[in-house]
């Protein structure tokens, strides 16, 4: 009968011992810290000492808190038993947005073989340009600077309504909080976007951070209703719907964040409307893993995706858009998650959404162009104006016969009549005397010379 005391024992002492509880007393971290410097940099410190042996390596691991994985950075120890580095991480090419929670801890060697994992810190990566005033509610932090306390509580309260809209949709709300930096001026915000962002971003939600960026400047109510409710449902959906696999159509996203603006839909109906009397509506295929770049394919494409998931809930009941969150939440994929939840697949949805919108209008009859030219069409001269009318010119008289040219003609005439043969022959004859003129020329030029004279 095994004693399962004395087992349980040696099992536990067979066990790896974490890095960091077994070399704790040889390495000692004196200081660990990060500074923020926004929107620019983050820079890491410590300062680290070992006992026993010179420090030999050092590892600097972070990244965003939400994220599963960290960056990890060498840095070159400096030699000796302790040891004084810091790291500057450049966030103008290595981008988070503000309010973006940063999580790093350091991985510390000696020639030893002792480690030192020292314990995880946390940095908030703030915006510090700006004395921000905060309100909270039910997982969701609203921070402004520009405006009174009643325009925060219009943000936290347009908010909090937002997510009673979605959890009646959905059935979901938030698990992980959510920070909403609200700027008064677009100059502003654009200081808090990555580099070479698009001009005409009002708004920009990072549902994998938890953070939303935004501006909407304070008595701009219609725009408190638009971007609050928009940027939140990204948020809601992306909690409820995450997994290691994705499958969320992007036209999905996009159409409840804009079905749950609480601002006037008839624009968007409007802009599907007059695509589709011209017969320029994307297939709802082609919106599901990216909009267009082009910024009217991008509206079209934001409408589009707003009337399709209007019509699910109209035509198949709210109900349903949570019924199909769910799938995506389960990483079905999207036909299968359609058919499903609504019994049709996409090209299906796309043409049952269709034949409720304006048939494509009438086109312009193409008008026959001018009939072709007559080929005879130079035959006749040319009618002119009665006061153009040509005057008629007086006849030239021949020139009189020249003698010499007659005679010149007829020779040349005669000449090319002779038979091939009397040609040829006529040639060589004048070849050979060309040679004895010159052969005759050379001797006479010789004997002035006095070459063939005798001495």
């Amino acid at each position: 009968m095994y004693n399962w005391p004395i087992l349980l024992l040696a099992l536990l002492l067979l066990a790896p011992i974490p890095a960091a509880a077994r070399d704790t007393e040889t390495i000692r971290v004196a200081e660990s810290s990060a500074a923020a410097d926004f929107p620019n940099a983050i820079t890491f410190n410590l300062r680290a000492e070992s006992s026993d042996a010179d420090i030999a390596a050092i590892q600097l691991l972070y990244g965003a808190t939400r994220d599963e994985a960290l960056v990890v950075v060498d840095l070159a120890a400096p030699g000796g038993r302790a040891a004084a580095v810091s790291h500057r991480l450049d966030t103008q090419v290595y981008y988070y947005p503000p309010g973006t929670a940063i999580t790093y801890r350091w991985r510390i060697v000696d020639a030893a073989g002792n480690v030192l994992e020292s314990e995880p810190q946390e940095l908030l990566y703030h915006d510090t340009r700006f004395p921000w005033r905060e309100l909270s509610a039910r997982n969701v932090t609203v921070l402004w600077y520009d405006g009174d306390d009643r325009f925060g509580q219009e943000l936290l309260d347009t908010a909090t309504g937002s997510l009673d809209r979605l959890q009646t949709e959905i059935g979901a709300q938030l698990d992980l909080p959510v920070r909403i930096y609200i700027y008064g001026a677009l100059e502003d915000m654009r200081g808090a976007l990555a580099a070479n962002s698009a001009e005409w971003i009002g708004g920009q939600a990072s549902p994998e951070l938890g953070v939303i960026v935004g501006t909407i400047e304070p008595g701009n109510s219609a725009e408190v209703l638009r971007l609050i409710p928009h940027e939140l449902s990204h948020q809601v959906l992306h909690q409820a719907t995450a997994n290691p696999y994705g499958g969320t159509p992007v036209w999905f996203d996009e159409g409840l964040a804009v079905y749950n603006e609480a601002s006037d839909a008839g624009y968007y109906a409007e802009v599907v409307a007059e695509a589709a009397r011209t017969g320029r509506l994307i297939p709802l295929e082609a919106l599901a893993a990216s909009f267009p770049a082009d910024p009217e394919q991008t509206t079209l494409s934001y409408a589009q995706s707003r009337e399709v998931v209007a019509f699910i809930a109209a035509t198949h009941g709210p109900e349903k858009l949570g019924e199909l969150a769910r799938a995506f939440a389960a990483a079905t994929p999207l036909e299968e998650a359609l058919r499903t939840t609504l019994g049709q697949g996409v090209d299906d949805l796309d043409a049952a959404w269709r034949a409720t919108l304006p048939r494509i209008g009438p086109q312009p009859t193409p008008q026959p162009g001018p009939p072709a030219a007559p080929d005879d069409r130079f035959s006749e001269p040319p009618v002119l104006p009665a006061q153009q009318a040509p005057q008629p010119v007086p006849a030239t008289p021949a020139p009189a016969p020249d003698p010499l040219q007659a005679a010149s003609d007829q020779a040349a005439a005669w000449v090319v009549g002779l038979p091939p043969w009397v040609s040829l022959g006529a040639m060589a004859l004048c070849c050979v005397s060309l040679l004895m003129v010159a052969g005759s020329a050379l001797l006479v030029g010789l004997r002035l010379l006095g070459v063939d004279k005798r001495t």
